[in-house]
């Protein structure tokens, strides 16, 4: 099981958890140089347009910037959007940061949940989403193995791709697709990918936190009909849980940015607002944990299935660095070993 760090990179505009731009994003990346000193293994960044955060409009850059100020940590997007990208220039973007990093790239794409304003600002039409993602995943794959190529599909008919330079990683980056469903999870078992899940956030929204499990079952059944397993397609999970010595305190603190955050989710997905008081979500008094009751948590979501990649949000509007660091300290310190190395079923 790896360690890793999800970030969104929210920045309210006009709202008191605002930071300066630039002092948003390099007291960001000074962060990310500390977390991979502490152990975590990747960072990952969600993409997203058109919303008052403006946040990461486009994870490139970002995943550079880190590229450049770590060593060994595997970075990556969570997810791109394909249908928002031209598949020739992202598997172009895709190489060089794969070069930069010295092949530390991980590939994480799908056709992102259905939202009218990125569609419709960025001009293309949402009834075919999916298949335009599908057609963008094959051209991507061809950029990255075949020197000169012809494609002729439903959203691209491209002649003489020469995609140049090629990736470090042979034959390409580790590739991961959502898995949330049957279909999705046996496409990414036929084709090889890992499977990019959905935990974090909407861990609130579930009444149920053990459905990880049943989740994983499925995913290991669908990888043997293809003579497949879980070090070959690996399966990452991400969780809003935080460390502290004072949960009420840091609850008290925090709790109108968790409850933002949700709501922007929500809101991304066309969902109906959820509670409007933090309380009212379901695990509402799990999000903040001492070192002890995280240990308890993460043991009875995955004892006997533990994820590959374990992925952490790195924090939530209204928390600062150091308190983000402080949290992720203690996770690595007094949760980690716990952890890593003490549950069964690892594959």
């Amino acid at each position: 099981m790896k360690l890793g760090i999800i970030s969104d990179m929210r920045n309210p505009d006009g709202s008191k958890y605002h930071r300066p731009w630039m002092e948003h994003y390099s007291g960001f990346l000074d962060l990310v140089a500390e977390l991979e000193e502490l152990g975590y293994e990747s960072v990952v960044f969600p993409e997203h347009h058109f919303e008052a955060d403006g946040y990461i409009p486009n994870p490139i850059p970002m995943m550079t910037a880190v590229a450049m100020r770590t060593k060994k940590m595997l970075i990556g997007a969570d997810l791109f959007r394909l249908p928002d990208w031209h598949p020739v220039r992202l598997a172009e973007d895709v190489a060089l940061v794969d070069i930069l990093s010295n092949g530390r790239v991980i590939f994480k794409a799908g056709a992102g949940g259905l939202y009218p304003p990125v569609s419709d600002g960025l001009g293309w039409d949402p009834r075919r989403q999916l298949s335009r993602s599908t057609e963008s995943m094959q051209i991507i794959l061809k950029c990255w193995t075949e020197e000169v190529f012809d494609w002729e599909g439903r959203h691209y008919n491209l002649k003489g791709v020469r995609a140049m330079p090629k990736p470090v990683q042979k034959p390409h980056p580790p590739v991961f697709m959502p898995a949330m469903n049957p279909k999705s999870m046996e496409r990414n078992a036929r084709e090889g990918y890992g499977a990019a899940m959905a935990g974090g956030r909407w861990t609130l929204e579930r009444e149920d936190l053990g459905w990880w499990k049943g989740w994983r079952a499925e995913w290991v059944e669908a990888l043997a009909r293809y003579g497949r397993t879980t070090k070959e397609c690996p399966a990452s999970v991400f969780m809003n849980f935080f460390c502290t010595d004072d949960p009420e305190r840091a609850w008290a603190k925090h709790r109108e940015g968790i409850l933002y955050v949700t709501h922007a989710y929500a809101a991304l997905r066309s969902e109906p607002l959820l509670p409007e008081t933090p309380e009212e979500l379901p695990h509402w008094d799990k999000v903040f944990l001492t070192s002890d009751q995280m240990v308890k948590l993460l043991r009875e979501l995955f004892d006997g299935a533990p994820p590959d990649h374990l992925l952490l949000w790195d924090a939530v509007p209204g928390m600062s660095f150091q308190e983000s660091y402080e949290s992720h300290k203690m996770f690595v310190e007094q949760v980690w070993p716990k952890i890593s190395g003490g549950l069964t079923g690892s594959l």
